[in-house]
Parts: structure tokens; sequence; C-alpha cells
């Protein structure tokens, strides 16, 4: 059918959990919604409202990837071929992660990582503004209130669709759409005092928007030091965002819960500085550091400990 389409175990490097990889919260369930097992989104592509619905058959070796288009007119083979890319970056299925676990399993704490969480992936916010407002409204919230607060804009000013079974999901709110509404009306939302900082943010990039194609090939440190000037970005975001948005994956964002992998696993001291846990990682690591974000991020989220 037109509207489906497969990505073949041969097509994708190495091995893939879905299910892992979407469970350790690189996406909220306002980015990906999980729904019977299956994950579905809503994208506003080329002057028009998509829903996609994406799940994982095969085994976590020889992974295969079926993506479901549904639309409201006839799905143009081009639109098809379009999503088909999108899927493949957005769930990072274009880069060897045999390699990158050649890599990382060097060092024996990721190497025990890797066996702990075989086939999770560092995934790409394919609409980096997408991940800019993520990260920007999570800074000091919990993912279960991040998603509150953007279902709440979401729902309340955001296109909606309906999906054959029924179920209803909105689109993710554009920086073009937020710099439309009022303080108040973002307040109304219950976003507390992280209303001013997403109001500020729309303003500023509705004024000057940012040139992410400059931000990909930027050097670090100057494209860092953009990002932070941003209303409500410190150094934490910034990193987030050159790591899932711009897939900079020499970049290494540290929240609480990775720096607590940080100093359990690697017995580092727990008043390392951001920028010496920083450094601890990118020598070890280098430019394969940002792979290793999400793995640390799940471990500790999960509590688990090693045998």
């Amino acid at each position: 059918m037109k509207n489906k389409f497969s990505i073949l175990s041969w097509e994708i490097k190495g091995p893939l959990n879905l299910d892992l990889t979407m469970k350790s919260e690189q996406y909220t369930n306002s980015n990906w919604g999980r729904i019977g097992g299956r994950y579905r989104k809503v994208v506003w592509f080329n002057g028009r409202l998509y829903g996609l619905e994406v799940w994982q058959e095969g085994s976590t070796e020889k992974p295969e990837v079926h993506v479901k288009i549904y639309s409201k007119r006839e799905i143009e083979e081009e639109t098809v071929k379009s999503f088909r890319l999108r899927i493949f970056r957005e769930l990072g299925l274009n880069y060897n992660l045999n390699l990158v676990y050649e890599k990382l399993g060097e060092d024996e704490v990721a190497g025990r990582l890797i066996e702990e969480f075989f086939g999770l992936r560092l995934i790409r916010y394919i609409n980096p503004e997408e991940c800019l407002i993520t990260y920007q409204l999570s800074a000091n919230t919990t993912i279960k209130r991040l998603e509150q607060m953007v279902e709440n804009v979401k729902q309340r000013f955001c296109r909606r669709f309906r999906f054959d079974d029924g179920v209803v999901l909105w689109e993710f709110p554009t920086i073009k759409l937020l710099a439309k509404l009022s303080l108040r009306e973002l307040e109304e939302c219950k976003l507390g005092y992280k209303a001013k900082f997403l109001f500020s943010l729309a303003k500023t990039l509705a004024k000057k928007p940012l040139n992410w194609r400059f931000l990909e090939t930027a050097n670090v440190e100057e494209a860092r030091k953009i990002l932070v000037g941003l209303p409500g970005v410190g150094l934490k975001v910034a990193d987030a965002v050159l790591l899932y948005g711009l897939g900079r994956t020499e970049t290494f964002p540290i929240d609480v819960w990775v720096r607590r992998a940080l100093v359990r696993l690697y017995g580092l001291s727990q008043k390392s500085t951001y920028r010496k846990l920083q450094e601890f990682v990118r020598k070890r690591f280098g430019k394969f550091s940002g792979y290793l974000e999400p793995y640390l991020f799940y471990w500790s989220r999960s509590r688990r400990s090693f045998g």
C-alpha cells in the first residue's frame, strides 16, 4: 500500500531496539505518543497534516521498522520517500551502531551499559525548533510535568489529527505559532514561570531566527555560545539541542540523571563541575561522546546496577 513502507534489516546499520530507544525518553510522549505498543506523532509537511505510526518487527539483531502514514487525502509517492528519509534520520538508523559499540566498548563501563541496553539508538529531532522548545521547557522539571505543559499548549493552539481508529493527536507547536501568543495565553496553559521564558524565546527567534545550518557545522563553543544567549537556555539545554537537534555527537549534555550515573559508575567527585564532567567524557570518547549520553541517562532513570 502506498501509505505504508518498511525499512528492512539489511538497510539498518547494526541493531535496534525501538521500544528501548523510545523508553529512554530522548523523546517525550508529547513528541512521539506511545499507543498500543506502537508510536505515533502528527507532522505538518508541505502544507498538509499527516499522522505517522512506527513499530518494529524482527529481532534487535535483525530489526525491521514499519511505518504507516495517515492522511485525509491521497498520499503522493514523493511524500512517502520524504517520510522514509525522515524516519531513517529521526531514529538514528543511518549511523553504524556496530562501529559506535566498537569504540565505546573499549571502555569497561560503557561496554557494560551496551550489554544492558543493547540496541538503544541516539535519536535526532528532525525539526531542531521542536528540540529547543522541548528542552527549554524541560529545565528543572519532571518529564511528566513537561509533557503536561506541552500538551496544554498543543491542545489549545495547534492543529489536531484524528487517526482511523479515533485516536486524536496534535502537532507540536512551532516558534512561529508561539510568537503570535500573548504571555497571558501561555500562562493560561499552566506553564508557571516557564511561560515567560518560552514567550521571550519565541519573540526573540521571531525577530532573529537561528541559522540552524550554521550551528550544525560551526565550532562547538561558538554554537553553544549562540544558544546560551537565548532566553531560558543554559549549558545543558544548549548541549541537548546540539546533540539531539543537530547531531553534534561530540557534545555531551549533563542533567541531574547523567551526573548521578557518571559519579556512581566512574567514581567521580559529586562536586565536579559541569565542565569537568564534560572534559572527562570527551577525553574518553571524543566524537562518540553523545552516543553514550542516552545510555547513562536511562541507566540512572531506571535505577539499574551492574551484576
